[in-house]
């Protein structure tokens, strides 16, 4: 092959021009503004949840009727001067007691 030949083909190849890029600077622009408006989404929903959890915990807390009850005392049995009873009732059975127990 003769040098000129060469010289003509590859005068013809960089007439052409290189070839297409798989990424241009507008891809990566409209990218990065994707990236960003999906985050700030992101973080606009976020927000919204935890301002919804705050509010929904303080009407929890507030609320007097969901609040937890304070000690339980059992109930006092009355005494049994205080029990009355009518003279035609029939008599009280006497308690069961384990054996060996007066």
């Amino acid at each position: 092959m003769r040098e000129q030949d060469v010289r003509a083909a590859f005068a013809a190849l960089n007439a052409r021009g290189a070839p297409p890029l798989a990424v241009t600077a507008e891809d990566l622009i409209e990218c990065g503004d994707r990236v960003r408006k999906r985050r700030k989404k992101t973080l606009a929903a976020a927000c919204t949840g935890l301002a919804v959890a705050v509010v929904l915990a303080g009407v929890f807390v507030a609320l007097p009727e969901h609040r937890a009850p304070g000690e339980i005392t059992p109930a006092r049995l009355p005494d049994s001067t205080s029990i009355f009873v009518p003279p035609d009732a029939p008599p009280m059975p006497e308690p069961v007691r384990p054996p060996g127990q007066r």
